[in-house]
């Protein structure tokens, strides 16, 4: 009986041992195959910090870029459209022994610093289909409307900042009161004279208007672009269509007309921001000179290390006693604005005699305004320069010394003398003695419709100063000679360009730029957007905003200086 039962079981080892087997198998297989995943995984990942490496080396070489000075920055190739910006390439020493890659592998990890193409007028404008035209280059944030700056316009004039915010692309006065609701703002209508902005809300805030104007502000802050790739791809088309509809079934003075395909939607990103500013230094990167310095004599010594010893003088001076009175005429012609009546080359009327050494026990009594304050301001002559004067021609007094006299100006009023000087004393010199400027537009470069948020300047007037600025072609070199170019052609006299020139800068010191780090069209890509504040030195980069999630956004085609 036991023998037959034992034959009953003959090769039940074998079974056992294959089925064991197998199980191992399968162990060891998955095993593998989880760690492969890992590997691949891990591989990913180490590709993903290397393309955001990437990114961020480029964001420190265009902060590096932002810290010089603006002379250094045009030898360079500037900073608004430049190759050396394209297509970067991030070295490294450090070997790579996990994944057995070679160092030359690690060296072909690229970086591009990106901005959307600009037109003629300065006016960022985004491509429609499946190319878009990029700059290689920063964004100039003070070529934008500094919101809180514009707010403190506002509070000095009710209804400026909605009567400027309605003058960007698309803009409803629903959307623009809603936006400045949202900020604490309030004021009179603007030109139109209406009721105040929080009366006009009370009377139409109900919860739908004020969500389609909030979906609407989203749509225009983007333009569209969602994902920032500076074209508007077929799905950002599709939505934009129907955020529109749904918007004008809301309210009937919005963009539900807008046809995106043939019309792309205006971005507000590239006309409004909330940093902008620049260092208050002189075009090869040196401090301004403080005009209203207290110290006479140590203004005379910085003065004298850069100017002419008649224009140091001169400035003395007219700190010490101060102008005569007299009146500006708007400029018809060869004179900036100085008034015919009481031009100091009225030989009739009075003497001209050359600035004095200055007499520093004698302490300030006039405070200069504005830099053009100089141009020409009249000064008589002090008590010791009228008496050497008198008694210059054998010790008597000569018909001609009774005449009034006046010091004579080397900050001429005769535009053919002050396109020599102007740009130089507005670069030089300054009447603000803060290390950086916040908030001022920079007439270099801005648009007109960011020109005209300008207190002052009307969109007409904003229109000819951007006309004028292209046909002159000025580059950054020459951009302190656009102030220059508005007088002599007679789109500004002194007159209005002493009223507005405390909101103007001719410099930016703050960028926006968007980072792509990448290797190839297999490898991750990294994308992000900064804002680079270089006002203090060390520059210190700001709102950091990644879109690689949503797509790889560019092409290496596009991105590859060898493909251009």
């Amino acid at each position: 009986m036991t023998s037959v039962g034992f034959e009953h079981r003959r090769g039940m080892a074998l079974l056992v041992v294959v089925v064991l087997t197998m199980l191992i198998a399968l162990a060891a297989y998955r095993f593998s195959f989880y760690m492969e995943s890992q590997y691949r995984l891990t591989r990913l990942n180490e590709e993903q910090v290397h393309a955001r490496l990437a990114a961020l080396s480029g964001i420190e070489m265009g902060a590096a870029m932002a810290e010089l000075s603006t002379a250094e920055q045009v030898a360079s190739g500037g900073l608004f459209d430049n190759r050396i910006l394209q297509h970067i390439p991030v070295t490294s020493n450090v070997s790579t022994t996990s994944t057995a890659r070679s160092e030359e592998s690690i060296i072909d990890w690229r970086c591009s610093l990106v901005s959307p193409a600009v037109d003629g007028l300065g006016t960022s404008s985004y491509a429609v289909g499946d190319a878009s035209d990029l700059r290689f280059g920063l964004e100039n944030e003070s070529a934008k409307i500094h919101m809180p700056t514009l707010l403190e316009w506002d509070r000095k004039q009710p209804g400026h900042a909605r009567t400027s915010l309605l003058n960007l692309p698309g803009a409803t006065e629903t959307l623009v009161d809603s936006w400045l609701r949202g900020l604490g703002a309030s004021g009179a209508a603007g030109n139109g004279g209406g009721s105040s902005l929080i009366d006009r809300l009370q009377t139409d805030n109900s919860a739908g208007t004020q969500q389609s104007a909030t979906d609407q502000l989203r749509l225009l802050w983007y333009g569209g672009d969602l994902n920032q790739n500076y074209r508007l791809d077929a799905l950002e088309k599709r939505l934009s269509d129907q955020l529109l509809g749904a918007i004008g079934s809301a309210n009937t003075n919005t963009l539900q007309n807008a046809n995106v395909a043939a019309d792309p939607l205006p971005a507000w990103q590239r006309l409004v921001t909330w940093h902008s500013g620049h260092r208050n230094e002189t075009f090869t990167g040196q401090p301004r000179i403080y005009l209203n310095e207290p110290n006479l004599q140590q203004l005379h010594q910085q003065l004298s290390t850069i100017w002419p010893a008649d224009w140091a003088n001169f400035v003395i001076v007219l700190r010490q006693y101060g102008p005569n009175e007299f009146q500006y005429a708007p400029s018809g012609n060869s004179q900036l604005s100085l008034s015919a009546s009481n031009a100091t080359t009225n030989a009739a009327t009075n003497q001209q005699v050359e600035s004095p050494a200055p007499d520093f026990s004698k302490p300030s009594s006039y405070t200069l305004s504005s830099v053009l304050d100089l141009v020409g301001a009249v000064v008589e002559a002090p008590p010791s320069v009228t008496s050497d004067q008198s008694t210059a021609i054998d010790g008597k007094l000569s018909s001609s010394s009774k005449r009034k006299q006046t010091l004579r100006n080397p900050f001429s009023s005769d535009l053919s003398e002050a396109r020599n000087y102007l740009g130089r004393v507005l670069d030089e010199s300054t009447v603000d003695a803060n290390s950086f400027v916040t908030g001022r537009i920079d007439l270099s470069a801005a648009p007109a419709v960011v020109l005209a948020s300008v207190p002052g300047v009307d969109i007409a007037l904003a229109q000819r100063i951007v006309q004028q600025r292209e046909t002159k072609n000025s580059v950054a070199t020459e951009s302190v000679q656009v102030i220059a170019s508005l007088l002599e052609s007679g789109i500004l006299d002194l007159v209005k360009l002493k009223a507005i020139l405390p909101y103007l800068s001719i410099r930016n010191d703050v960028y926006t730029v968007q980072a792509v780090g990448y290797r190839d069209q297999l490898s991750p890509v990294y994308r992000c957007t900064v804002t680079i504040d270089a006002r203090r030195i060390p520059a210190r980069t700001i709102n950091h905003q990644i879109w690689h999630p949503w797509d790889r956004g560019f092409t290496i085609d596009q991105l590859d200086s060898a493909s251009q």
